[in-house]
């Protein structure tokens, strides 16, 4: 396939795709092929991504371990493209396991993209604190802890309340608010059972924790477009309140409705730090707060945002984030025309698991789609399974709603009819109590 007329590039060009993350970014990869790319698929041997070779258009795969160590897994992707004879005009991942090997990758074979050194700071969150803190921006103060003894003295020079969280990892996973020293042994205990390769491979890159300063306020995600190091587009999409303590995502809504002049300072803030860490292209997805001491960021990722937030954006301004991202691989002008008002409203739900037991059921009503994006439902839980409730502090994810409306009224009513009817769950088997059958 060729790229629309509407885009300069050039006839199928070979992207190489370091990681290709979870079958959720299947459809990543159909777009890009969509847009003319010939990919050049690298993961670790026996990765689902396999079948998109035969799946996807132009598309081939190669194969190259995975430790960690983004050094060695960048020798290792080198290694197979030299074999494959793949000369590629671009690199790129969506994937957060994969964001500093692609920029190793790119870097050795002389072709666009961020400085390493960049994509480290912001993939480790101590690096980010550490950095910001450097560069003189907001930044909440942040320490190491290896053992339940530092995270006492440290917690005696951040106070309370405070957030331990694993250095690496994605979706607020292991994250957990403290309130006082009483609750410190129990945390610890927590993230630590959860920053473990074996729970999530998102942990090889380390299993560091932190303890960090809690920021209290209203969250955003901020999807930038970097051009030459000047953002050339910037999306807010409002998050609505997690569930603490473990600050599991509840959902967001695009565009945002808080007060505007805060939010226009958090996305000034945003852009000024990922240029400070010395970011000059691309796709970049910022986590930050709007608190009552002013916008700070949370984090930064150095790729895309997950799950169908490139469709939300896409429906509501009217810009194509995997384009972007591959003109930017290309080292390509990007040609973005948003839209001068939002074009409808767009709002991602999560369904949590209400209660701890196995799923029975899974009931969504149906609606009527509006605006460009419709109604999509990707369903995560399957019927029968053992299931985590909030008594679990980390609940299990079911499913997650995304769909647009002509307005946000319209979007979050849509939504609260698709949801109106809970999640099923029966009681696990061995909980119940035992019958006792009368003597005869």
């Amino acid at each position: 396939m060729t790229a629309p007329r509407d885009h300069e590039t050039p006839e199928n060009p070979t992207v190489v795709v370091v990681g290709a993350g979870n079958q959720g970014k299947r459809r990543y990869y159909e777009r890009l092929a969509a847009l003319g790319a010939r990919l050049v698929i690298v993961d670790e041997p026996g990765h689902w991504s396999l079948s998109l070779e035969a799946e996807v258009p132009g598309t081939r795969w190669a194969a190259a371990p995975v430790s960690g160590d983004p050094d060695t897994d960048a020798q290792a992707v080198l290694g197979a493209l030299r074999r494959a004879g793949v000369r590629p005009g671009g690199v790129l991942t969506f994937w957060e396991d994969s964001v500093g090997v692609a920029a190793r990758v790119a870097a050795a074979l002389g072709l666009p993209g961020n400085p390493p050194a960049a994509v480290d700071a912001a993939r480790s969150k101590l690096r980010t604190r550490e950095l910001s803190a450097r560069l003189g921006l907001p930044s909440p103060k942040a320490r190491r802890v290896c053992s339940l003894d530092e995270l006492f003295a440290a917690a005696a020079d951040i106070g309370f309340p405070a957030v331990v969280k694993p250095e690496f990892g994605a979706s607020a996973a292991g994250c957990v608010k403290v309130d006082g020293l009483e609750q410190l042994p129990g945390a610890y205990q927590l993230v630590r059972g959860v920053v473990t390769p074996e729970q999530d491979e998102i942990f090889r890159a380390g299993s560091g924790v932190l303890l960090e300063e809690y920021l209290d306020g209203v969250e955003f995600d901020i999807d930038l477009v970097l051009q030459d190091g000047e953002c050339v587009f910037s999306s807010v999409s409002q998050n609505w309140p997690t569930a603490e303590p473990a600050f599991q995502e509840t959902g967001l809504h695009l565009p945002p409705n808080h007060n505007k002049k805060a939010v226009a300072g958090l996305v000034e803030l945003c852009v000024q730090t990922v240029q400070a860490f010395g970011f000059r292209l691309g796709v970049l997805h910022v986590e930050g707060k709007c608190t009552t001491r002013g916008p700070r960021v949370v984090e930064v990722n150095a790729r895309m945002g997950g799950t169908r937030i490139h469709q939300m954006v896409e429906a509501v301004w009217g810009v194509d984030l995997i384009d972007a991202q591959f003109r930017a691989s290309l080292g390509l002008p990007q040609e973005l025309r948003p839209a001068r008002q939002p074009r409808c409203a767009a709002v991602s739900a999560l369904v949590y698991a209400p209660a701890t037991g196995r799923l029975a059921g899974l009931p969504f009503a149906e609606v009527t789609p509006e605006g460009g994006l419709g109604v999509k439902l990707d369903i995560f839980g399957e019927i029968g399974q053992h299931v985590a409730g909030p008594d679990g502090t980390f609940a299990t994810v079911l499913a997650e709603l995304t769909l647009s409306g002509k307005n946000l009224r319209r979007a979050r009513s849509l939504a609260a009819q698709v949801l109106r009817d809970p999640p099923r769950i029966l009681p696990d088997i061995a909980s119940r109590p035992a019958l006792v059958c009368p003597e005869s």
